[in-house]
């Protein structure tokens, strides 16, 4: 994480893990906005690469924006959360909820795990929208997820809060257009919040 071969210096990266319990979509998430980006961009494969850290293997999806080599990191667990979270100066994080369950005791953990490291800003990906049909229970859960970010003395009523679909890199690779903007305005909030 933060070194790129052949990248001309001074570079400035801007790293950004995905924080959140076991479960919630973390993974597929990074997955599909690495599918997102290689479509977008051309690319002959989504920009993911395994990195090894300290023993444990986790993805990162690297891109360029104007400003910086900007990296989203997925560690394989709680346990690897844990122990790299701190190792690596972050610019913020994407704290992903299910929309199925909500905030549940883990989403608590690593929101206090990322106020106790110092990570200065937030950003929310609520994912697995699609299997809520009920729109006031979307907007209940984004209401009780803005809530406990504030309780963690983040901005709360300020933070990107992207809705994603539980399969979107299925829908990014079947041309679902309307998912593939969610991802996309996902993103953009999060390069934005956190650069």
């Amino acid at each position: 994480m933060g070194v790129s071969a052949g990248a001309p210096y001074p570079v400035r990266y801007t790293v950004v893990p995905l924080i959140g319990p076991d479960g919630v979509g973390k993974t597929t998430l990074l997955q599909a906005l690495g599918l997102h980006l290689q479509r977008r961009d051309g690319l002959p494969a989504p920009p993911l690469r395994a990195v090894q850290a300290s023993g444990f293997t986790v993805t990162v999806l690297e891109t360029r924006t104007p400003a910086s080599v900007f990296q989203m990191v997925d560690f394989p667990d709680a346990a690897a959360e844990d122990a790299l979270l701190g190792s690596t100066p972050v610019q913020g994080a994407l704290l992903v909820v299910s929309a199925l369950e909500s905030v549940m005791p883990g989403t608590v953990r690593s929101l206090r795990h990322a106020r106790e490291l110092g990570i200065p800003r937030v950003a929310v990906a609520l994912t697995k929208c699609d299997a809520v049909e009920d729109a006031e229970m979307l907007d209940f859960i984004t209401m009780e997820t803005r809530e406990t970010v504030n309780k963690h003395e983040y901005e709360g009523e300020s933070v990107p809060v992207g809705c994603v679909a539980a399969l979107a890199a299925l829908a990014v690779l079947a041309g679902d257009e309307r998912r593939r903007m969610a991802l996309a305005e996902l993103l953009e909030g999060v390069q934005r919040w956190t650069s």
